[in-house]
């Protein structure tokens, strides 16, 4: 399978990677060279550099088939007037009214789970992770937990693997070669089942705020105009709205492509996350029982109690926990920048124009110089002094990924309410993750768990 092509390539990487003393090295990948970097130091150079935004070109080719020219692979004056215009609405001011919804798709999910004894975290989270993002940042609820089953998510699932090969697979770039291949049949059906329910997402918001439209029109109240009645924190407002924020307004074609996005990456990677935690919780007894205990001392005798932002600030370990399961199983392996000038490390050392740098996160989270035995399960290792860019899973810089805050919520959230209701333990043998790396890390068998309610 290419799944295994990959996650073979990967391995080799890395130990090329463990060969050449665990540092930053050169190679040649096809007619390119690559700098891999795990120097903290040069991380921080490579990221926080104001100029030198270019993701690598290879990684945008893999994604714009489905996900055209959106944030995600957008340079340029389109990229900057998107990342301005949805800045706001990830503002950590916004952060408490996220976590209402978090608390309030837990209660459908818990309706789920209450009679069953064993789950796929990956078939629950997903749909559950994208309801969120559709009622906060969308304005709009979907009910995807009551279909788990729904096409998007085998569709998602697919748009990954397509993603992955177009990344690593040169002939990609021959549009009248790919037009003929089977990866283009399903590139298109893939992309038809995404595109169905990125529409409806938009549709639904777009009757909502025609309908306020109309009501600030019958309204002469300063209270009723229409900058007033529309949610400014909304996503999807800001997007369709845009002319109202900054003046310019976006094409519809825009909009889609940045809704279609949002709506993948938003409950895909942020539910593999949130499953891979729960598992590490349930692999380590001890883990566990220190996440509770420390639910226990914010609660105290209200434990089942929804979180505010002002309690998940104080759950300090189980933050570390979500940290050492995104180190143990990185999500995303390595990010990149193509860069179109010399840029100068820390050392001195001048990286030439036209090399693609490779920000290794694998190597980095095996580095006994970063992480003490590294290959220990510890999140304990987060409350010691660390270089700030030795863990970076959301980048940093001015490409960082736009919704960091927002993940962070929903997961200790999510997680808080999760740990508090069920005991999670392991579901036995033969169902230990098969984990392969496509441009996310994900079990090719899902994550088992068994749950058992708690009894207070």
């Amino acid at each position: 399978m290419f799944t295994d092509l990959v996650t073979e390539c990967t391995d080799k990487i890395f130990n090329l990677w463990k060969k050449y003393g665990m540092k930053n090295f050169r190679m040649t990948v096809g007619s390119e060279e690559w700098l891999l970097v795990t120097n903290p130091d040069d991380v921080a150079t490579i990221l926080n550099h104001p100029t030198e935004l270019c993701k690598q070109v290879e990684r945008n080719t893999g994604m714009k088939p489905l996900f055209g020219n959106s944030l995600s692979t957008a340079e340029g004056e389109r990229w900057r007037l998107v990342r301005k215009l949805m800045t706001p609405s990830f503002h950590f001011k916004t952060l408490e009214k996220r976590i209402e919804a978090v608390n309030k798709h837990c209660d459908r999910l818990f309706e789920l789970w209450d009679n069953q004894n064993r789950v796929d975290a990956y078939k629950y989270l997903k749909p559950f992770m994208l309801d969120i993002v559709c009622s906060s940042l969308m304005g709009v609820d979907m009910n995807f937990l009551d279909s788990i089953d729904h096409p998007f998510f085998e569709a998602g699932d697919a748009a990954m693997k397509i993603v992955t090969e177009n990344y690593f697979s040169y002939w990609r770039s021959i549009p009248r070669f790919v037009s003929l291949t089977k990866l283009y049949k399903e590139t298109q059906r893939v992309s038809k089942l995404l595109d169905d329910t990125t529409n409806e997402v938009i549709a639904q918001r777009r009757r909502k705020i025609h309908k306020l439209i109309e009501y600030a029109e019958n309204n002469k109240n300063p209270d009723m105009e229409l900058d007033v009645l529309i949610e400014n924190d909304c996503l999807l407002d800001r997007l369709i709205l845009s002319k109202l924020h900054c003046g310019v307004a976006l094409t519809e074609n825009m909009i889609y492509e940045e809704v279609k996005l949002f709506c993948w990456t938003g409950h895909h990677t942020t539910g593999i996350v949130l499953s891979h935690a729960l598992y590490c919780i349930a692999k380590f007894p001890e883990v566990q029982n220190r996440v509770l205990d420390e639910q226990k001392l914010i609660f105290n005798k209200d434990m089942l109690k929804k979180p505010n932002h002002k309690e998940l600030i104080e759950m300090k370990y189980l933050e570390a926990v979500i940290k050492e399961s995104i180190r143990v199983v990185p999500t995303i392996t390595k990010i990149s920048r193509h860069l179109k000038n010399d840029i100068q490390l820390k050392d001195g050392r001048v990286v030439p124009a036209n090399t693609t740098v490779v920000v290794f996160y694998k190597g980095m989270y095996q580095d006994p110089k970063l992480f003490t035995e590294p290959e220990e399960y510890n999140p304990d290792r987060f409350f010691l002094p660390m270089h700030n860019y030795a863990f970076v899973p959301f980048s940093s810089g001015p490409r960082n990924c736009i919704g960091f805050r927002y993940a962070w919520v929903a997961m200790k959230a999510s997680i808080s309410n999760i740990i508090r209701r069920y005991e999670l333990g392991l579901a036995g043998p033969g169902t230990e993750p098969q984990f392969v790396h496509r441009l996310m890390t994900e079990s090719r068998n899902g994550i088992q768990l068994n749950i058992k309610r708690r009894v207070y």
